[in-house]
């Protein structure tokens, strides 16, 4: 079963210029159309048709800057996992889900298996703000329990692709 978070593009798979473009472009994705056709062998007509038809598809999700959350003051990283309360129905669950979603803090939210329901990544200026959605999610009334640690320190981080690897971008079976 896909995950929903893959590419929608199902219906077309990737050939290698496609793997190579998303390779080049991950660790630049400023780069020059012509920069791009050189690397690759193409017309810059044929790069500029594949990058429409990977945003199409939605394998190329979006292009951004890779902002330093302590450079904003956000230097409070915190997970929480969360157990819903098994009578609070699937109407409170998208409450919660709803008021995850519209917090600025939130930086994903995970269904897992296991003992709990979800597990929410949040990045904020101090361990208030991290009561203050403690509560908000309390005041819903579908929260069971909820178990949350704070980030003492990064010891590896990836976030998104990219960079990406080009082991992350190979085929199936290739080797």
């Amino acid at each position: 079963m896909a995950d929903r978070g893959g590419a929608r593009g199902a219906g077309k798979s990737l050939d290698a210029t496609d793997r190579a473009l998303l390779l080049a472009l991950s660790t630049d994705g400023r780069r020059s159309g012509a920069d791009l056709a050189k690397e690759l062998g193409l017309s810059r007509q044929a790069v500029a048709e594949r990058i429409k038809d990977l945003e199409r598809r939605k394998v190329i999700r979006g292009y951004r800057a890779d902002v330093d959350p302590a450079a904003l003051g956000l230097g409070v990283r915190a997970q929480i996992r969360l157990a819903m309360l098994g009578s609070a129905g699937p109407g409170r669950e998208r409450d919660v889900v709803k008021l995850l979603a519209q917090s600025p803090l939130v930086r994903s939210v995970y269904r897992v298996s296991g003992e709990d329901c979800f597990v929410v990544q949040l990045v904020c200026r101090e361990i208030a703000d991290v009561n203050r959605l403690l509560a908000q999610l309390a005041a819903t009334r579908a929260v069971q329990s909820s178990r949350t640690s704070f980030v003492l320190e990064t010891v590896v981080e990836k976030g998104g692709l990219g960079p990406l690897e080009p082991a992350l971008v190979r085929a199936e079976g290739e080797p």
